[in-house]
């Protein structure tokens, strides 16, 4: 069971109702999802005709833009506010949203500036009745969540579980697919991942700062489909868009061995990984007593992250949680590396030092393993 809340303007059009919106929401609410039309204004005449026999429930309430009708209605619904998805066309769905920390979904058809650069929205109703379907059993969190002294490591998906053949490569190349496709599955996947941050407090978190470690060939500083991904869930899970669009806060000078594909050599080591990128410049002076968030698109032995929070945390960073969409087997570590010169600039074999490694200390949880294999198929 989901529950959907949105507001009379998204199933309206010119104050009359739009037919397509509403027996769209009607069918969702039929496949035995809860949906509530929330509004601080007086039911619309045609409200009861037009939902007559549905389960869908109008729901009056005084200044919504709090966040205080969602908390009211997670409690009343025993579930928490990150349970529920708000639709939203107008930016008064846009506050009640984040106010009320719930999963925000923009509407396609919306011509609010503000709706219209979230990155998690469906085009129409069809794609929002598939992202109901595809997210419905998505009572999971994260698969695998860990800390070490320095920074976190979570992932949203064991890898092991997938079917015979499914390598670092293949995933990243479903990955992309799924982010190219857009659609309800793009949706979806956006979906369940911001509710897995929002489940952490991911939202609560001053001056954060996002970012997206680049593949080993990047070194052209184009932007990738992760950079895209990291975009969209930004705009929807966070109350800020700071990192610029076009600058990425990593930069990847020299193109650096593939790690997944080089199974000869020792992929717990990162020298590789250290001399070949570094900070850009751009954030020389943004990223001290920040919280910075880094996305990749799966981990095995964790160098990935182990390198990007040894720069962010030498350029001062406030803490530093990575976020794998995919995670495989159980060589995760921690890596205790200090970067001893400019972390802006390229750093040679000589410019930093590493301890011992560790293995990584964390919990794992099954529950939401067979929605997220069936969006990244």
């Amino acid at each position: 069971m989901l529950i959907l809340t949105t507001s009379p303007a998204a199933i309206s059009r010119n104050g009359q109702p739009a037919k397509d919106v509403i027996q769209g929401i009607i069918r969702i609410a039929a496949n035995g999802n809860l949906v509530g039309v929330i509004s601080n204004h007086a039911k619309p005449a045609w409200f009861d005709q037009e939902f007559a026999g549905s389960k869908v429930a109008f729901i009056a309430t005084e200044a919504r833009q709090n966040g205080e009708v969602i908390r009211d209605i997670a409690k009343k619904c025993n579930v928490k506010p990150h349970d529920i998805l708000v639709l939203a066309v107008k930016a008064e769905d846009l506050q009640m949203a984040k106010n009320g920390r719930a999963v925000l979904v923009a509407a396609g058809w919306s011509t609010d500036p503000q709706i219209k650069g979230l990155g998690l929205k469906v085009g129409s109703v069809q794609e929002l009745e598939e992202l109901t379907v595809l997210t419905n059993g998505w009572n999971g969190k994260w698969w695998f969540e860990g800390s070490s002294k320095s920074y976190t490591v979570h992932a949203l998906v064991d890898l092991s579980t997938l079917h015979k053949g499914v390598t670092q490569q293949v995933f990243a190349q479903k990955l992309t697919s799924t982010v190219k496709k857009g659609g309800a599955s793009l949706a979806a996947l956006l979906a369940v991942t911001a509710r897995s941050m929002l489940m952490n407090n991911i939202d609560q978190a001053p001056d954060l700062l996002w970012g997206v470690y680049p593949s080993s060939g990047n070194t052209t500083g184009a932007d990738e489909v992760l950079t895209d991904f990291t975009h969209r869930l930004r705009t929807t899970t966070s109350r800020v868009r700071f990192a610029k669009i076009g600058e990425p806060l990593f930069v990847r000078h020299t193109a650096s061995v593939k790690r997944s594909a080089n199974r000869n050599g020792d992929r717990t080591n990162p020298t590789d990984q250290i001399t070949t990128l570094h900070l850009n410049p751009f954030y020389k002076g943004k990223i001290t007593g920040r919280n910075v968030i880094i996305i990749d698109d799966c981990t095995t032995y964790g160098v990935s992250f182990g390198v990007a929070a040894a720069f962010l945390l030498k350029a001062g960073a406030n803490s530093v949680h990575g976020v794998a969409l995919g995670k495989f087997g159980n060589q995760l570590s921690s890596y205790d590396i200090s970067i001893n010169s400019d972390p802006f600039s390229p750093v040679d074999a000589n410019g930093f030092t590493s301890g011992n490694l560790v293995r990584f200390s964390g919990t794992s949880d099954n529950t939401a393993q067979q929605v997220l294999q069936a969006l990244i198929p």
